[in-house]
């Protein structure tokens, strides 16, 4: 296994990836559509920003050594792997420790009590935190409505309705007893789709994390019992034959969220199967982007001090750079008279009154916002390597205000992924407290 941190370069020996080359230097939608087998987030969420198609995994450049290759990472985090080469690409703010940080983003951003779930995170791995997500992708799948589709059912009843079996009422109803024996096709919900659904369900609950995901809240808990109402046929010893009959993705044209949950559900259950390393002919992995992992998990902590999130695809949220309504922009988090940005970036501040190492392009753009919003405060929510939290301010000139920057101190703990996370939380409270104060 060939381990890398995003946002860096390193030279790799060509032998230990060369099976993962062709998948280098190409556009992520064009790698999901390929490989039904690789996941990545939130390319695979139906609210995905639209840039992230765009994204590449890595890229690479051959050197004048025939031995090696240069690698070059993105924000793009997690695992890729095929014919047993598997590269892992861990957070730059994880180093020397297991993937506490991502496992804890993931968990701030999609499970709501994160300290009542059991934490047994240290021997996880990472296909475990797709538990995580299922609940969402459910509940979007399910705000379009029960998937339907026509199945033929055999029936044995006076009811007839359809085509008569003849061989299996001969087989079944001598001597005859008033019922006949027939099929009929239905458009139901009871169908393979909903019942990979139900077999996740079931798998789920039969693991200590999974079971506690599945009860975190009553929504969830009424989720479950909605699928478990609409397949009365499920039977456990069915499941292989049901995974296979999923192999090929249903991209339904109303019923969009199902297919990505589909594929959720498909790696869910292979779980026992697919690890690190798996050797498989096709590519296989889970991927998320670091810096829309980071901006859902810094909008979990400022929500929580007023802050509104705009969302560019949903269209919500937006304002407005001119009198007429045009120019829509969409800040990351805004309240009145403050507008933050977040940043998956190492930010440098230089003493308590000088953010001006910060980069051009972002600074012009909070100015930006905060001119035609008439904020006197605007700033940068970033992850921050150092023990304590970090705060630098700069006042600006003309019509006033000040740009902020707002250190989230990343824990520096490694002994267990409890105690990183209770420090995570003590940082996070200091940000609340410290944002409550602008006025």
């Amino acid at each position: 296994m060939v381990t890398l941190y995003d946002n860096g370069s390193q030279d790799v020996l060509k032998d230990e990836i060369s099976r993962l080359l062709p998948f280098a230097n190409k556009e992520i939608k064009h790698l999901v559509n390929e490989h039904e087998n690789l996941l990545v987030f939130p390319y695979c969420l139906q609210d995905a920003p639209d840039n992230i198609g765009h994204e590449k995994i890595f890229e690479y450049s051959n050197l004048r050594t025939t031995e090696n290759v240069n690698v070059k990472t993105g924000n793009i985090i997690g695992f890729i792997g095929k014919d047993g080469q598997t590269l892992r690409i861990k957070s730059r703010f994880d180093k020397d420790r297991n993937d506490y940080l991502i496992h804890y983003m993931l968990l701030r951003v999609f499970a709501s009590n994160i300290f009542n779930l059991p934490h047994s995170i240290d021997n996880e791995e990472v296909f475990d935190f797709l538990m995580f997500l299922f609940p969402t992708m459910l509940r979007s799948a399910l705000n379009q409505g029960f998937y339907r589709e026509y199945r033929r059912f055999s029936y044995n009843d006076a009811n007839v309705k359809g085509s008569i079996d003849v061989a299996r009422h001969i087989r079944e109803n001598i001597p005859f007893a008033g019922n006949i024996a027939y099929t009929m096709r239905e458009h139901t919900s009871d169908n393979s789709m909903m019942q990979l659904i139900r077999h996740t369900i079931e798998f789920m609950l039969t693991r200590k994390l999974g079971h506690a995901i599945l009860s975190m809240s009553r929504d969830i808990a009424d989720d479950v019992n909605l699928i478990r109402q609409i397949t009365p046929t499920y039977n456990q010893g069915e499941r292989m034959t049901i995974v296979n009959k999923n192999l090929r993705p249903n991209r339904h044209p109303y019923y969009t969220a199902y297919y990505p949950l589909q594929k959720l559900c498909i790696q869910i259950l292979r779980m026992e199967e697919i690890k690190y390393g798996f050797d498989e002919k096709d590519v296989h992995g889970i991927l998320f982007d670091a810096a829309w992992l980071w901006e859902e998990y810094v909008n979990t902590i400022v929500q929580q001090a007023g802050f509104r999130h705009p969302q560019n695809r949903e269209n919500k949220g937006s304002i407005y750079l001119f009198a007429n309504k045009t120019g829509r922009r969409f800040p990351d988090f805004i309240k009145p008279g403050i507008i933050l940005d977040a940043k998956y970036k190492h930010l440098l501040i230089h003493g308590q009154s000088n953010i001006t190492g910060f980069d051009r392009n972002d600074i012009h753009q909070i100015i930006a916002y905060m001119y035609v919003e008439r904020a006197l405060h605007g700033g940068f929510v970033f992850p921050f390597e150092g023990k304590d939290e970090a705060f630098a301010s700069s006042e600006l000139r003309g019509y006033g205000g000040e740009i902020g920057a707002y250190g989230i101190p990343v824990s520096k703990e490694k002994s267990s992924f409890e105690r990183f996370g209770y420090e995570m939380e003590s940082a996070e409270k200091a940000i609340i407290k410290r944002l409550n104060t602008l006025t």
